[in-house]
């Protein structure tokens, strides 16, 4: 599982900004018409004129697609990234298209098998297709997403966890760290290879029903419809770059232009995590996280200001009703994100935890550094019916050969139902 809180936005410089999503799917093999456009200065938030040039579901139907030039390099859909905070941190489900190569169809778009998962993702502000989010989202965060860059804070991370952003899907794409330790990040420039096939434009798309077990143990798949851009792009993997010419499939990719010289320093890539600065907290060690809870170490810096009141009232008040029970999503999350690679064990513990005030908990985490551990820094005690829950997700995790917090650091153990 990925995720992540405030995750130190510069993480995602050139290697995450390949926000490149895709798969496989099923379609004839047809023409393929490709949307395209002369690209004009600056994003704004005035509407364009310009034709819808998709098949459903992005056009025919209610959905507002954003058709204007959100960069000088391309419309929503190219996911053109110009700035690292241009990455809005979102927390809840989502599905990732980073490693996936997809069937073209005839309608400019692409079906794209992706990963369903839970926790920390980010969604590029140049890449959000519904016009009304990404209007919403630019007036509050900035044009590069510089006033959003806590978890949850940007609203089109509502639109998302809410189900709003497009009707009927059951997730949408996004980018998280999920699978860098068993795939990690690279980078394959196209750009300049004459013979590259248009490119799966997979960041806000939406994603159906049914999902399917996933090319791994314990992962599960969903399709994805993306569209379908033609111009440069990177891919996030590391392959020959004889692999730009994929028709008639088409890979997940995005474009990062080449940085004006003199504009930095390039940050020190950390190992199997792209450009990542620091720590994710809400995600295990072999997926960039921050540490878990080290008892009678972990502590908050000097002049931090959590409010541990307010912590507990997050923990406390965030419920799932579950067989006559009010099971509090906060501890039983904590109890597995970090700890569990199984997207039904974690799904169980967590789902329903992001439409809930986090705000607090994001921040005593973040200034902590550290994952699934506010409760415990807190000293929030959860009620009975979430123990019994958390005592049967640590038993469930010892069973796949995983260990749990209450085997590391003695925490989170629950207790064992009557």
């Amino acid at each position: 599982m990925n995720r992540c809180h405030r995750a130190d936005l510069r993480l995602l410089s050139l290697a995450t900004a390949l926000l490149l999503f895709a798969a496989c799917g099923d379609s004839d093999n047809g023409p393929r018409r490709v949307a395209t456009g002369t690209a004009t200065p600056a994003p704004t938030a005035t509407p364009t004129a310009a034709p819808c040039p998709f098949g459903p579901p992005f056009c025919g139907g209610d959905f507002p697609l954003n058709t204007q030039m959100t960069t000088p390099f391309g419309p929503a859909w190219a996911d053109v990234n110009t700035a690292a905070t241009e990455f809005l941190p979102c927390f809840g489900p989502y599905a990732l298209c980073f490693y996936a190569n997809c069937t073209t169809q005839d309608d400019g778009t692409s079906i794209c098998p992706c990963f369903e998962w839970y926790g920390t993702n980010y969604v590029l502000i140049t890449g959000i297709l519904n016009a009304d989010s990404y209007q919403s989202t630019i007036s509050a965060c900035g044009s590069t997403g510089t006033n959003c860059q806590t978890p949850n804070t940007a609203p089109v991370c509502a639109d998302i966890n809410n189900g709003t952003y497009l009707s009927g899907a059951k997730v949408i794409s996004t980018f998280g760290l999920y699978r860098s330790a068993q795939e990690p990040l690279g980078s394959t420039d196209c750009s300049l290879q004459p013979n590259r096939s248009p490119y799966a434009g997979c960041m806000t798309s939406p994603c159906f029903g049914p999902t399917t077990p996933g090319p791994d143990p314990h992962t599960v798949s969903i399709n994805c419809d993306c569209p379908l851009y033609d111009g440069p792009y990177q891919i996030g993997l590391t392959l020959d770059p004889s692999a730009c010419d994929d028709a008639p499939m088409a890979w997940s990719a995005s474009y990062r232009p080449s940085p004006t010289p003199g504009t930095g320093p390039t940050p020190t890539p950390r190992s199997g995590c792209g450009l990542v600065q620091g720590c994710v907290p809400d995600a295990p060690a072999d997926e960039c996280g921050c540490p878990l809870y080290v008892p009678n170490q972990t502590a908050f810096p000097p002049g931090s200001n959590i409010n541990c009141d307010e912590v507990c009232n997050e923990y406390n008040t965030c419920v799932r009703g579950e067989n006559n029970a009010q099971i509090q999503l906060g501890y039983t999350c904590d109890a597995t994100l970090c700890t569990s690679h199984d997207h039904d064990l974690v799904f169980d513990a967590c789902i329903g935890l992001e439409k809930c005030s986090l705000g607090e908990i994001f921040k005593a985490e973040e200034a902590a550094q550290c994952s699934c551990c506010a409760s415990q820094l807190c000293h929030c005690e959860a009620n009975t019916e979430t123990d019994y829950k958390v005592y049967g997700l640590d038993a469930s995790q010892r069973s796949l050969g995983e260990t749990p917090q209450c085997d590391i650091n003695g925490t989170l153990c629950g207790t064992p139902p009557p």
